[in-house]
């Protein structure tokens, strides 16, 4: 198939002439692909106007939420660690009233509310009707400081609880409560009686003990070995120094196993049973001063 065209003009003479249809299809296609691109490129132009002469928009709610918050610790989780807490503060309170350290202490109840509490809320609570969407409850954000602030709380108790039970236990040691020897018997008491030797009546200033030779003497007390030598009445004798005034002393010993300013605790052996010194036989001779003056070893032995 082919077009004739015919040119006519006044200068030149008529001009017949042939086209196939093959060429004009192909103009066309290309004319039809160059125009749908610069049309898209005046559209993405124009677009891009548009966009730029626009406000910013806001944002949309889920693209500006935040990340959830990730809590490694459940409600199950919180809840036990608040019963538990409860129990240690309960039990460091009740320590602390039995020696005395925290006479006030009372267990901390946050964020247990008591019965009555509970009522109280009940009784104010309006009686209008009441709904929603029934969603999982949310730990609120305070509750693990709350918790940490009472487990410092009971960690200071706690060591009150502590010093207060290492300084008792250091006040008991001075105390010479132990028997210098176990399960002896008891031959002479405190107090006025006969005198063994002169046979007249006279004052014992401390217990006997009586017990075979070279049986060990043990320290009823923690102290300080005041004297460790030889006295005339007191034979080889031992003098400890237990503080706040109270001392004791062992006395007709036949070997000491002590110095002087040694450090003793309640039951080291520091001499062994004899007869040295004025005495009519193999025995203990066990004194307690109190300020200097001699008082009944039987006020601070115990179990006798």
């Amino acid at each position: 198939m082919a077009f004739v065209m015919i040119a006519t003009g006044a200068t030149s003479s008529s001009r017949v002439r042939t086209l196939s249809v093959r060429p004009l299809i192909a103009l066309a296609g290309f004319a039809a692909l160059a125009l749908l691109v610069s049309g898209g490129a005046v559209g993405y132009w124009v677009a891009e106007l548009a966009l730029r002469s626009m406000p910013a928009a806001a944002p949309t709610t889920q693209a500006s939420a935040p990340e959830p918050l990730v809590v490694p610790f459940t409600l199950e989780q919180v809840g036990a660690l608040s019963a538990r807490l409860f129990r240690l503060e309960s039990e460091a309170a009740q320590l602390s009233r039995r020696i005395g350290v925290m006479k006030s202490a009372t267990p901390s109840t946050a964020g247990r509310p008591s019965a009555r509490a509970d009522q109280q809320q009940g009784e104010q609570a309006p009686t209008g009707a009441s709904g929603g969407p029934l969603l999982p409850a949310r730990a609120a954000a305070a509750s693990l400081g709350t918790i940490d602030d009472q487990l410092g709380r009971v960690e200071r108790q706690i060591a009150s609880v502590a010093d207060a039970a290492a300084q008792h236990s250091l006040e008991l040691m001075r105390l010479p409560t132990r028997l210098p020897i176990p399960g002896a018997a008891l031959t002479s008491p405190f107090g006025n009686r006969s005198d063994p030797l002169a046979h007249t009546h006279a004052f014992h200033a401390g217990l006997d003990f009586g017990a075979r030779a070279g049986t060990p003497i043990a320290s009823a007390a923690g102290g300080i070995v005041a004297f460790a030598g030889f006295k005339r009445d007191y034979g080889w004798v031992v003098e400890i120094d237990h503080g706040n005034g109270l001392s004791t002393r062992y006395a007709h010993a036949s070997e000491l196993l002590v110095r002087t300013g040694q450090i003793v605790v309640p039951g080291d052996r520091i001499a062994m049973v004899g007869s040295t010194g004025r005495s009519t036989g193999p025995h203990l001779h066990f004194e307690v001063l109190r300020g200097g003056d001699h008082v009944d070893p039987r006020q601070y032995l115990a179990g006798m």
